[in-house]
């Protein structure tokens, strides 16, 4: 059984987002996200437990070795920040369940497929399945932000839209560059290929770049961040709380291809800025945090005040 676990924290939203479509009825949907949000937390609980002992798991879906198939990755980081999203779910899912989600149609299923986005992201070991779950996260966001209608949650959600949907571009015209280049996606493989000489290094270093850029956009990292305090600003509370965790995807990717791909070929392509950028940042979220007027205001921007110093980590390659 401890075989499967990397698999269970996105099987388990994916059945109950699956189950929820099959009926209207917000009481039926309410239990069944509730049900699933305490077993998820169950669930990344054991899996934490498991990774303490410091192994990499990975988890080869359909039993198709890498770099050719679908793998998930468990290690410390991917656990820890699957089992605070959960944690985080259920928590945001009780308070919804009070009366929020009935103020639009829809949210439970949303919900849970932003869930497996999240949980996807952070398990993934294969840049293009990072993008897809990035998609289904983005895809469910879309409609999150809106839930409950008013005209300030239209015009956040026209902007929000139209800024990730360039970001998705330009992340699936870098996946592009890079496996013209290099021929693989798989994380690990493509820090194997990154030290194999005959690429166009010029080539993977923009491809990179574009990558980086489009993680630094989800993450909310100067000067990329003008976005977010309007965004969050403008969300209900149960969805802002949701979207705190969803940017980690972007810091937690950067640290992830820093740390394997980027650290033991072209290390001087994140050292000279991304520090800098995430101090800037963190004295940028200040300055706005003392300049807002309204709660939800400050609430969004002492939320992009909190999560800087991610930015300014520098983790030893763990794949």
């Amino acid at each position: 059984m401890n075989a499967h676990a990397p698999i269970l924290p996105i099987l388990i939203p994916m059945a109950a987002a699956l189950l929820q479509m099959a009926s209207g009825r917000v009481s039926f949907q309410r239990a069944v996200g509730l049900l699933a949000s305490a077993l998820l937390v169950f669930v990344t609980g054991w899996l934490t437990l498991l990774a303490d002992d410091g192994l990499l798991r990975v988890y080869a879906l359909g039993d198709w070795p890498a770099p050719f198939g679908i793998v998930l990755v468990v290690d410390r980081l991917a656990a820890a920040m699957t089992l605070l999203t959960a944690i985080l779910g259920f928590l945001v899912l009780l308070y919804a369940s009070a009366g929020f989600d009935e103020t639009g149609i829809h949210f439970h299923p949303l919900f849970q497929f932003q869930l497996l986005g999240l949980l996807g992201a952070f398990l993934t070991g294969d840049l293009f399945n990072l993008f897809v779950f990035f998609e289904i996260m983005l895809l469910a966001s879309y409609v999150l932000l809106a839930h409950g209608g008013g005209l300030a949650r239209t015009r956040a959600g026209i902007s929000y839209v139209v800024l990730n949907l360039v970001g998705s571009a330009l992340f699936l015209i870098a996946l592009g560059l890079i496996y013209g280049t290099l021929g693989t996606l798989n994380l690990a493989d493509v820090a194997r290929a990154l030290t194999v000489p005959g690429h166009d290094h010029a080539l993977a270093r923009l491809a990179f770049a574009l990558l980086i850029t489009v993680f630094a956009l989800k993450a909310g990292l100067l000067p990329l961040s003008f976005w977010l305090p309007h965004t969050y600003g403008a969300a209900g509370a149960p969805v802002a709380a949701l979207f705190a965790i969803m940017t980690k995807v972007g810091i937690v990717a950067i640290l992830r291809v820093q740390a394997i791909a980027l650290e033991p070929v072209m290390p001087d392509l994140l050292d000279n800025w991304l520090t800098t950028l995430a101090l800037a940042t963190v004295a940028f979220a200040a300055l706005g945090a003392l300049a807002a007027t309204r709660l939800q205001a400050l609430v969004a921007w002492l939320v992009l005040l909190s999560w800087r110093g991610w930015s300014c980590c520098r983790p030893a390659p763990c794949w």
